[in-house]
């Protein structure tokens, strides 16, 4: 009849018009975020991983980082924590205050996640100051790996609890020379402690944000094989 043919075409027009908001919403988020994401990114650029804040610049930081964390795109990220990571920023003061030494800088800081074995590996990487290069030449690209080993839970779709398993000190280059796996040092025993806790506060396919029980925050990007 005319009458639900006429019905039929206003619940089609109705379901276009509900497609095109949700489209239109969807695009306008997609914008934001990647806004929010940009403003972070260029905020932190400028601050040596959060060596060179200043207080003002740490509290700007956080508020990108809440502007931010509003708009993640994954709900559940601790289903999607696997992969090698490097710090970009961090406000935590274990992590601020690593002293460098005359002859030794930090090189790379970051974490290694085997989502699998249920594991987080805590990297800080330790490189020839450029005293220690003038001096002996043949240290270019020498590095000392510290690993903090630790298990992880998943305890809700955004918080892990930690627990550490060992450490390790992995001499990687000496003199220019690469060393054999055999030489590197360390221990892991039969028991875990508990090591804290953190939340995600978000994640994309590149960048992971998070919040320490302490209320410390870290800015880590996926590094791409």
């Amino acid at each position: 009849s005319s009458a639900s043919r006429a019905s039929s075409a206003t619940s089609r027009r109705a379901a276009r018009a509900s497609s095109e908001r949700l489209d239109s919403t969807s695009q306008d988020v997609f914008a934001a975020r990647r806004e929010a994401r940009e403003a972070l990114l260029s905020s932190i650029e400028p601050l040596a991983r959060g060596y060179e804040a200043s207080s003002s610049q740490r509290s700007r930081v956080l508020e990108l980082i809440t502007t931010l964390a509003h708009l993640t795109p994954t709900t559940a990220p601790t289903a999607s924590l696997g992969g090698n990571w490097t710090l970009l920023y961090t406000d935590a003061p274990d992590i601020l205050g690593i002293p460098s030494t005359p002859l030794a800088s930090l090189g790379r800081i970051g974490q290694e996640i085997d989502s699998v074995a249920g594991t987080i590996t805590n990297v800080i990487q330790y490189v020839p100051s450029d005293l220690a290069r003038g001096l002996v030449p043949a240290s270019q690209g020498d590095a000392l790996e510290q690993r903090v080993v630790t298990e992880y839970k998943a305890v809700s779709p955004t918080e892990v609890e930690l627990k550490i398993r060992g450490l390790a000190f992995a001499p990687r280059r000496v003199l220019g020379q690469e060393l054999p796996s055999g030489l590197r040092f360390g221990a892991e025993g039969p028991l875990t402690l508990p090591f804290g806790r953190f939340e995600i506060l978000y994640l994309d396919d590149e960048l992971r944000i998070v919040r320490t029980g302490q209320g410390w925050h870290s800015i880590n990007m996926r590094e791409t094989m």
